[in-house]
């Protein structure tokens, strides 16, 4: 989190829509109100939930990332280890000798295939998975938001700094954004979310943006996070995202 210019000169209030010269900017807080949509972790930004506060900004990706990086190195080795040697065996069973050039073609491609198989799965697994463990391995350096329910009140640690900010929840700034341009590919629009505060001591402004593939996701980001401090959702299982490829009882990573 790093000060910036304040997006508005005016009071920010919940509903308020301020245009600017590419998009518009709504606000959802402070005095947050309920919006309507169901309340979904649809970024994955949420970390921990507890009864007594909600990390955000620590989230991790969905356990369909994980299903895709076993997944797909695992159907490559299926595919270059056996279904290779069984088109050769076919392919030398109709227009070969028979059984006997089919099968000398099956063990001679297998044994070639099958190796390439092993350490080509290795290798995708592998790229695949850097990525995680590098995203991983930064979050241990993250501090999160914490929003605080039981004391009414969310905690911010401004990057380069290990002094918290404390600031009331009703106090709380919040905004969606949708902005779009032109570009050689045709018109494209972004979305975002955003909370802010002014430093009590300083009057500084501090913001926190992330950008959504669509307005009621952003939205619905925020609906989690106000459904948490209303005490009406209690726990990451219920504002995680229903269509995600994942069971009732599978961990969140």
């Amino acid at each position: 989190m790093n000060p910036k210019c304040a997006q508005s000169e005016q009071t920010p209030r919940a509903g308020r829509a301020e245009p600017f010269p590419s998009g518009r900017l709504t606000f959802l807080s402070p005095a947050p109100l309920p919006t309507g949509l169901p309340p979904v972790d649809h970024g994955h930004a949420v970390g921990e939930v507890n009864d007594n506060h909600l990390d955000f900004g620590t989230g991790v990706t969905s356990v369909f990332g994980w299903q895709a990086n076993l997944g797909i190195p695992f159907f490559c080795f299926l595919f270059i280890a056996f279904f290779i040697p069984l088109i050769a065996f076919l392919m030398f069973y109709w227009l070969g000798d028979g059984w006997p050039d089919a099968s000398h073609a099956l063990r001679g491609v297998f044994d070639i295939t099958f190796w390439i198989a092993v350490w080509g799965a290795l290798f995708g697994f592998f790229m695949l998975s850097l990525p995680r463990w590098l995203a991983y391995g930064r979050l241990k350096n993250v501090i999160p938001t914490r929003f605080n329910r039981q004391r009414r009140e969310v905690c911010f640690v401004p990057e380069g700094q290990k002094e918290p900010i404390f600031v009331p929840w009703e106090e709380l700034v919040a905004w969606v954004t949708e902005a779009q341009g032109v570009t050689e590919y045709g018109v494209q629009r972004q979305y975002g979310f955003g909370i802010g505060f002014y430093h009590p001591a300083t009057n500084e402004k501090y913001t926190l943006e992330f950008q959504t593939y669509g307005q009621f996701q952003a939205i619905s980001n925020w609906e989690a996070i106000r459904a948490y401090m209303e005490y009406d959702v209690h726990t990451l299982k219920e504002i995680q995202d229903p269509l995600d490829l994942q069971g009732p009882d599978d961990l969140p990573w």
